[in-house]
C-alpha cells in the first residue's frame, strides 16, 4: 500500500492515499467520471484510506456520530472545492463481499460516493438518499460494471 499523487493540470488533482496502486487509475476514473457529471471543473481532492478506529474518531468528532462509518467526506475549501474524502479500509472490504463485489469494485463505488457528498448531496432521510444513489449507481454501472448492489 503507497499513496500516489495524480496531477490533472492546472487547479486539477485528485490524490490518493494508502490505496492499492493497482486500483488507482479506475478509482480516477470513478472520480472524475462523477465531477463531470456534477460540472466541477476545478478541484483538489484528497481520497485517504484509513482503519475503522480512525474513521470512527472523524465520525464523532464532525458529525457527532459514534459509529463506524463507509465513508465520510469534507468540502475543506468550498469555493475551490477542495475537499478530502477518508474511506474506510476494513468496512470496504466487508461490504465488497456483502454486495458481491470486488474490493476494487467497492473502492470505485465509495469514491463516486464521496464525491458526491463533496457536491453537497446527502443520504441522512429517504428522499435524499434515492436521488443521491440514483445519480451514484448510474455512474457506477455505465462506467464500470453490469451489476448493482440491491
Amino acid at each position: 500500500m503507497q499513496g500516489l499523487n495524480i496531477k490533472i493540470g492546472n487547479n486539477r488533482s485528485v490524490n490518493f492515499i494508502n490505496f492499492p496502486k493497482q486500483y488507482v487509475l479506475i478509482l480516477k476514473k470513478a472520480a472524475l467520471s462523477t465531477l463531470k457529471s456534477e460540472k466541477i471543473e476545478k478541484y483538489q481532492i484528497n481520497f485517504i484510506i484509513v482503519n475503522n478506529k480512525e474513521i470512527k474518531n472523524l465520525n464523532a468528532r464532525y458529525r457527532k456520530v459514534k459509529r463506524i462509518t463507509d465513508v465520510i467526506s469534507f468540502l475543506v475549501i468550498p469555493e475551490f472545492f477542495v475537499g478530502d474524502v477518508y474511506i474506510s479500509k476494513r468496512r470496504s472490504q466487508e461490504q465488497a463481499k456483502k454486495y458481491g463485489n470486488t474490493w476494487q469494485q467497492e473502492l470505485a463505488y465509495l469514491v463516486i460516493h464521496g464525491v458526491l457528498h463533496l457536491c453537497g448531496y446527502t443520504d441522512y432521510d429517504v428522499e435524499n438518499r434515492i436521488e443521491m444513489f440514483d445519480k451514484q449507481d448510474k455512474i457506477f454501472k455505465f462506467l464500470f460494471f453490469d451489476k448493482l448492489r440491491d
